[in-house]
């Protein structure tokens, strides 16, 4: 029984790239980049597979990941149990000389204390040593809570003892999730046409640097986003102009109140900030699918603070810098951006150069400010040259800032693993996402992760 192939050839019949051009009007991309998508996705019913076989290698998949955690919670029960047992054991022996006669000396009763404290260490030691045997990581006490206990950076170092949660389902689709959807199972059913479905995900061709993946192109279009990433592109820099309700934006100010950086987990407004659907819209066009969170701080401004020199945000990158964008800046302004406030300040058009300003050009190259009110988000891509203005004014200006990444960078900043999972856990799909939890990059288990490792690979080409 064929389950997807037909209806994904006939999508992408229908469908078509969003272009700039196709925006103005005028013709759009050339008609053998579509014949590509949809050879592409006809070959799917070369991978096909029978109801049966597929609901059996996901059920068995499914199988897999419940038994992990089946056996992670029986290993913090075990040590749960043992150490209470050693509790108990440690009252029961400290009670015997009060059993044996009335008043005990104080030899019998420091013998049956350190007797009871050699019972409890050992027992909390078999708990934990039954954790070593499956995880590798030795804890002598137990945690209160399951996710405490397997939250894997024990002692602010990541240990071997980390049991994710489950990974929420994805919401958001594209024609070829349904062929990765099916590596895990081929691996079970058919592992011989494994290397087929890999030629035919690594053979689609990259989005051109500029356009719209024609699988985002409907969300641009419901956001009413395709001006600024054609201003975005073209000039480096774009604004979303009042994103924040009055209340949100009030929630954000009293949350920003010093320069901090690692501030995603402080306060709820912060993750809701990241994770505002136009910012994450408009962050896929500029940094490809699947990208990371990078970097989340506040900052404050005052009158007579050093002002910021011309710079691209991308300076650690060799130059000169690939077409294709690797980070994107967003800060929200929480107060007002007046030239006289201190705002941002861009060369527009500098991201063509596709390089960082020389010495000299720091110094004499002329930048106009971002004018925007509060509320609003300004934008712009790793590679445009910006700094900022002095401020002349009393009075503070403050900002959130969130940097985004190309999946195959690596972030500024990264979070405890425990911190993480109760983000996503909060969170869903998306926070996921910006975690790196679907792609199988910097990950213990590498390419073991067939999944992730094929996920990365159509990442890569939206």
């Amino acid at each position: 029984m064929r389950y997807l192939a037909d209806q994904v050839a006939a999508d992408c019949l229908s469908a078509k790239p969003l272009l700039y051009a196709d925006l103005r009007g005028s013709g759009g991309r050339g008609a053998g980049h579509a014949g590509e998508r949809l050879g592409y996705l006809r070959d799917a019913e070369a991978f096909t597979l029978t109801k049966k076989e597929r609901v059996n290698g996901m059920d068995f998949m499914k199988m897999i990941a419940d038994w992990g955690r089946v056996v992670a919670r029986s290993v913090l029960v075990f040590h749960v149990v043992c150490a209470a047992t050693g509790l108990a054991t440690l009252l029961g022996v400290i009670s015997v000389p009060y059993i044996l006669e009335p008043a005990p000396s104080g030899a019998a009763l420091a013998t049956a204390a350190f007797t009871g404290l050699l019972c409890l260490v050992a027992l909390c030691a078999l708990g934990g040593s039954v954790r070593y045997a499956v995880y590798g990581d030795f804890r002598l006490l137990p945690s209160r809570s399951f996710r405490a206990y397997f939250s894997g950076d024990d002692d602010g170092t990541e240990s071997s003892a980390h049991v994710p949660p489950p990974l929420p389902k994805r919401a958001q689709r594209a024609s070829d999730d349904d062929l990765i959807d099916q590596a895990g199972e081929l691996m079970l059913t058919n592992p011989a046409t494994i290397m087929d479905l890999f030629d035919r995900l690594q053979g689609r061709q990259c989005t051109p640097p500029g356009e719209i993946a024609e699988e985002l192109a409907p969300r641009i279009r419901e956001l009413g986003l395709e001006a600024n990433c054609k201003e975005l592109w073209e000039q480096g820099y774009t604004v979303l102009e009042d994103v924040a309700s009055p209340e949100f934006l009030q929630e954000m100010r009293a949350a920003s109140k010093e320069n901090a950086v690692h501030v995603l987990p402080k306060h709820p407004a912060f993750a809701q900030a990241a994770l505002n659907d136009k910012l994450m819209a408009i962050a896929e066009f500029s940094v490809g699918a699947g990208f990371l969170l990078s970097n989340m701080a506040t900052s404050i401004k005052r009158k007579g603070d050093p002002d910021l020199g011309i710079h691209a945000d991308q300076t650690w990158m060799p130059a000169p810098f690939p077409e294709h964008n690797l980070m994107l800046t967003a800060c929200w302004a929480l107060d007002d951006y007046t030239a006289e406030s201190g705002a941002t300040t861009v060369v527009p058009g500098s991201a063509a150069l596709r390089r960082y300003p020389t010495h000299e050009e720091i110094k004499s190259t002329p930048s106009e400010p971002i004018l925007c009110k509060a509320g609003s988000i300004t934008l712009w891509d790793g590679r445009v040259w910006h700094g900022n203005g002095p401020r002349t004014i009393d009075g503070a200006r403050r900002v959130l800032h969130i940097t985004y990444n190309r999946l195959y960078t690596r972030q500024m900043e990264t979070y405890p693993r425990s911190v993480e999972d109760e983000l996503i856990e909060k969170y869903g799909e998306p926070m996921a996402q910006l975690m790196g939890r679907y792609d199988y990059l910097a990950k213990p288990a590498g390419k073991e992760d067939f999944h992730g490792f094929m996920r990365a690979v159509a990442y890569a080409r939206r």
